[in-house]
């Protein structure tokens, strides 16, 4: 049996906001040592309102599980706006471009199957450039079919 303490995870999280708990990871992680395995498991506290890059992810399905705080997420093909918060979970499938932001003070668990790095960052249109600059604007977004990927 292999494990990752409570103390080691929060002073992980302290320094770096993102930690992964399992997966194969290309990227060594300096402030905690992960369980590697075929599934990515991993944890983030935002400890301030945070907005992450859009992007798809074309092969994984992922599962996120909202421990703290709030997340709204932007699906980019129908500028479709959710809100998801403490006790919420959520699946997210194959090929759906997406934007989100991070109230402060936000903890979610976070699942991707298969546990691989296939991320692929998506051009985000003028509406949702805006959209991810605060927790509290909400623009609208521009829908479009395709979203090229970032240089």
């Amino acid at each position: 049996m292999e494990i990752i303490k409570h103390k080691q995870l929060e002073e992980a999280l302290s320094h770096e906001y993102r930690q992964y708990l399992t997966g194969h990871l290309g990227r060594p992680q300096p402030y905690l040592q992960h369980i590697d395995d075929d599934t990515e498991i991993g944890m983030s506290y935002y400890s301030e309102f945070t907005a992450d890059t859009p992007h798809v992810h074309p092969i994984c399905t992922e599962y996120t599980y909202i421990l703290e705080g709030s997340v709204r997420i932007r699906l980019l093909e129908t500028g479709e706006e959710l809100e998801l918060n403490k006790g919420d979970f959520s699946l997210l499938r194959p090929n759906t471009p997406y934007a989100s932001k991070n109230a402060a003070d936000t903890r979610v668990l976070f699942i991707k199957v298969p546990g691989i790095n296939d991320k692929t960052l998506v051009t985000p249109d003028d509406g949702t450039k805006r959209w991810l600059q605060s927790w509290d604007v909400a623009d609208e977004c521009q829908v479009n079919e395709e979203y090229p990927v970032d240089a």
